[in-house]
């Protein structure tokens, strides 16, 4: 199947990826070589070479010298790392973050909730983890550390696989933004431990098996989390 030349390596990239597909190779398996790929697209080889690096620097191949590329798990690295760039240029704001966290995070407390409710999983985890955030109230590094760790337990509880990437792709702009959280916190005067009340709230109606209460105590949270922002401002 011949390619049409215009945007070229875009198009063998996409041409490899639906190769992969059709023959349904999994991570670790090899893609054919490229002088096998360039003949059956109908470009060259440095076609095929340029378009290899830009699927490897998408994590969708890996690429070592001497042997053919193979096909990679894509992690949540290079969307997080768009994200992050995008927020610091200040394309993105705040209330944007804000607003996904309440889709992606309301999405996820209720499932959990379901789940926990159906014995398909438990709080004990994230419990742990909320204990240790009361214990390091003090400590912003550790303590923001712990806040998104609690976060993605409850996305793992949930067990939703295509939410918890997005959550995870996250994180790098989640950790600026709950560093920020803190700040204002501290700024308004208010103790952290605000925060694991909060926590905890979300935490209860999950172990309780409500996810309509869950929902509604994420967004409690998320509006908490709002004012501690605008006191950054």
């Amino acid at each position: 199947m011949a390619v049409r030349r215009t945007t070229l390596f875009d198009q063998v990239a996409s041409e490899i990826i639906t190769l992969i597909e059709e023959r349904g190779l999994k991570p670790g398996d090899d893609v054919p070589p490229e002088g096998e790929l360039a003949a059956r697209f109908g470009v060259n080889r440095l076609a095929v070479r340029e378009a290899i690096r830009a699927l490897a620097a998408r994590e969708i191949l890996v690429s070592s010298q001497g042997r053919p590329a193979r096909v990679n798990v894509p992690t949540a690295r290079v969307f997080g790392q768009i994200l992050g760039f995008r927020l610091r240029q200040q394309s993105l704001v705040f209330d944007d973050v804000l607003d996904a966290r309440g889709a992606i995070e309301g999405a996820l407390v209720s499932r959990a909730a379901v789940r926990v409710s159906a014995g398909e999983a438990t709080t004990d985890a994230a419990a742990a983890l909320l204990d240790e955030m009361a214990q390091a109230t003090a400590d912003r590094e550790r303590f923001v550390a712990l806040d998104l760790a609690f976060h993605h337990e409850i996305a793992r509880m949930a067990d939703n696989g295509i939410l918890e990437l997005v959550l995870e792709s996250l994180s790098d702009v989640l950790a600026a933004h709950r560093l920020a959280s803190y700040e204002g916190r501290s700024r308004r005067g208010d103790s952290q431990q605000a925060t694991i009340t909060a926590h905890r709230r979300i935490l209860d109606a999950i172990a309780a098996g409500d996810p309509q209460e869950a929902v509604a105590a994420m967004a409690a949270h998320l509006s908490e989390t709002g004012e501690d922002l605008g006191a950054t401002l």
